[in-house]
């Protein structure tokens, strides 16, 4: 697991001209590192909003090649990944992610538009921590990422 980022004071000093002016700025505690694995420009762009406001860091890739590499390159604590995408899908992503001692034990969200209990039972067997049908609340994510991250 990452170390979490420290709250610290950062001390600024502005010279203008004659006057100057002390700056006392404070870093935000990140909770953690969350990888958003999915093909929709939109549903990127709507979980990292939603997850840096929660204080998340977000990294994203936009397939589960690209995931598993940023994954192993990363090590984010947590992974969110959609299933169905072009190159490699959700469930052949898990397959990699499962079979990387560097990546293994980084739990994974699977969020899916199929609605297939086959889905989400393989998603299951082959090491997601949790499984999420579209649309699912954004507070799930969030709730289940504090929970993961804090284990």
């Amino acid at each position: 697991m990452r170390p979490k980022k420290h709250p610290a004071e950062t001390r600024h000093l502005l010279a203008d001209g004659n006057r100057k002016a002390l700056i006392l700025s404070s870093e935000t505690v990140k909770q953690g590192t969350i990888l958003i694995v999915d093909d929709s420009e939109q549903t990127r762009t709507i979980l990292s909003g939603y997850l840096e406001g929660h204080n998340f860091e977000v990294l994203t890739a936009v397939n589960g090649r690209e995931g598993f590499e940023r994954a192993l390159s990363e090590q984010p604590d947590l992974i969110v990944m959609d299933l169905m995408m072009p190159e490699q899908d959700g469930h052949e992503a898990l397959d990699a992610l499962s079979a990387n001692p560097k990546t293994q034990e980084i739990p994974v969200i699977i969020i899916s538009g199929k609605g297939s209990r086959l889905d989400e039972v393989l998603s299951y067997d082959k090491g997601a921590y949790f499984y999420l049908e579209k649309p699912f609340d954004l507070k799930q994510i969030v709730d289940r990422a504090q929970e993961f991250i804090e284990s």
